[in-house]
């Protein structure tokens, strides 16, 4: 059914960053001076080195308000002398504090800040310079970036305009951040200017991610990769639906027969200068992109079905690593593959019943078009291994609904096929807050998938159905390729109990959890 008002291209942009500055020294004077307050202490901040006046009017604020520094917590107070405001944030028991803490402190603020329009603040540690400063300035950098994100595309009367918008001017949130410590000053501009690359990817994940469904469509999404590679100078290219059907991505053209869109695996190639394309040295990333997901004939209740849109943040969430992979100019060969389609109802959809062949030359028998998901990831994923032969593939994707009910909105399910790659991913989940929980993937659940009439069934019984998925996603994995599945599905999106830089925006999760897992790779 072909819709002709939909856009054949669209232009995205998340926004200017916040800057941040690292000052060797305190300064004073400034719009708002922020201070971080810690919970259940009889030195609620660190003093020294503050003027006795500013001392003094944090600590009356403080008792007169009853500010007790929990995380999560604000306070404004009048300020004094050269700082025209104080404001104080709850950042928990100081034996307890960490990263997770400093980012949820820096999102509160940057909100707080926009709602009084105010877009340039000095930020002063006061006692957290103690412990690993590096390490929390460059979280309270993050929670900054991410919590100053906004979607406001298709508003026309914007009642709260972000600071960007404020006064039509292009403003971006200034954030000057105290370094006490002078040995630690280059450290401290480093991780930020690092934070900021990565930051800005993920808020460029999101903004697509946000984008509606007749407004993104793959053909769209093509357009949105090619220009994101062009502008980061990454090798891009694009299996089209006629090109997939030919090579036999039965799964691919299948969840995509139904649109006036065609589906399409979209490839996206970070090579380093220098560094030779070397079987089993790359590390591919794929993300599951559907559009819009109507459930196909087996279509979806009516009931939050405009959430559908988020069925691409897997993919989305590939665009944001692989222009920090670049940007940041990191040592190792990343591809990243998207297969997009839109899952939708037409005389030309899938149907259950069929049988698929898939590009592995395994069979699929359809028992639900609403298990679309890993029909295309499993394309994807066998030509990933046969074209790259990486040395670990990781997979992300909104796949299951039974994720959200086993794990919420706080982890994502992971399964690995090696305990290397889990451990690694787990680790680099705990350190970005990014976290995964890990799922059993043994072979005792692939009898879930058995068919009379073919290889697999692409859906079973409701029975372990997150496992379901990551076994499914197994068939089509190269023997010897490290892999891991990531259900995205609970924590992609906003929900009634959102985490605290999402707000009513996609979170772009997996991005900073994937980016950091390569930097840890080393060299």
């Amino acid at each position: 059914m072909a819709n002709s008002r939909r856009l054949e291209s669209v232009t995205v942009s998340p926004g200017k960053p916040p800057v941040f500055h690292v000052l060797s020294r305190a300064e004073w004077k400034c719009a708002a001076l922020v201070i971080p307050i810690v919970e259940s202490s009889k030195d609620r901040f660190a003093s020294d080195g503050f003027p006795p006046d500013i001392a003094a009017a944090i600590s009356k604020a403080i008792e007169l308000h009853g500010f007790d520094g929990k995380v999560g917590t604000l306070m404004q107070a009048n300020g004094i002398g050269s700082a025209e405001r104080l404001i104080l944030l709850g950042v928990g028991k100081l034996e307890k504090i960490n990263a997770d803490q400093i980012r949820w402190a820096g999102s509160l603020l940057a909100r707080h800040l926009r709602k009084i329009k105010i877009n340039s603040v000095t930020f002063h540690p006061a006692g957290l310079e103690l412990t690993h400063w590096p390490i929390l300035a460059g979280a309270f950098a993050e929670g900054v970036s991410l919590g100053d994100f906004r979607f406001t595309a298709y508003k026309s009367e914007k009642k709260s305009p972000s600071l960007q918008e404020e006064a039509g001017k292009s403003r971006p949130l200034t954030l000057s951040i105290c370094c006490p410590d002078q040995n630690s000053v280059k450290t401290v501009q480093r991780v930020l200017a690092e934070k900021s690359v990565i930051t800005a990817a993920t808020n460029l994940a999101r903004t697509v991610a946000c984008q509606p469904g007749n407004v993104l469509t793959p053909s769209t999404l093509t357009g949105i990769a090619r220009n994101i590679a062009a502008a980061n100078k990454l090798k891009f290219s694009v299996i089209d639906a006629k090109t997939a059907q030919k090579m036999g991505m039965g799964g691919l053209c299948a969840v995509g027969a139904g649109s006036a869109s065609p589906p399409a695996l979209l490839i996206l190639e970070y090579l380093p200068r220098g560094l030779k394309r070397n079987a089993g040295k790359a590390v591919a990333v794929v993300g599951k992109a559907v559009t819009f997901d109507t459930g196909g004939i087996s279509i979806k209740p009516a009931a939050d079905m405009g959430n559908m849109k988020y069925d691409k943040c897997g993919g989305m969430a590939v665009l944001g690593i692989m222009q920090a992979a670049a940007q940041l100019q990191l040592p190792h060969h990343v591809v990243g593959l998207i297969p997009t389609a839109e899952n939708t109802l037409d005389s030309q959809a899938y149907r259950p019943g069929d049988i698929l062949h898939m590009y592995n030359g395994k069979t699929v028998d359809v028992t639900n078009t609403d298990a679309e998901g890993r029909l295309i990831l499993a394309d994807a994923i066998a030509y990933a291994c046969e074209k790259y032969k990486p040395g670990a593939l990781i997979e992300m994707s909104t796949l299951t609904g039974g994720v959200v009910v086993a794990l919420g909105s706080v982890f994502a399910g992971l399964m690995a096929g090696e305990d290397e790659l889990a451990a690694q991913l787990i680790a680099a989940g705990n350190s970005t807050g990014e976290r995964l929980w890990r799922l059993p993937l043994d072979q005792a659940y692939r009898k879930l998938l058995d068919s009379p009439h073919a290889d697999m069934v692409n859906s079973g019984a409701r029975e372990a159905h997150p496992i379901q998925g990551g076994m499914f996603l197994s068939e089509f994995v190269a023997d010897g390729v490290p892999w891991a599945h990531l259900d995205i599905a609970g924590v992609a999106h906003p929900k009634k109990d959102d985490r605290w830089w999402i707000g009513d925006h996609a979170s772009g999760f997996g991005v900073r959890l994937v980016v950091e897992y390569l930097q840890n790779l080393g060299a």
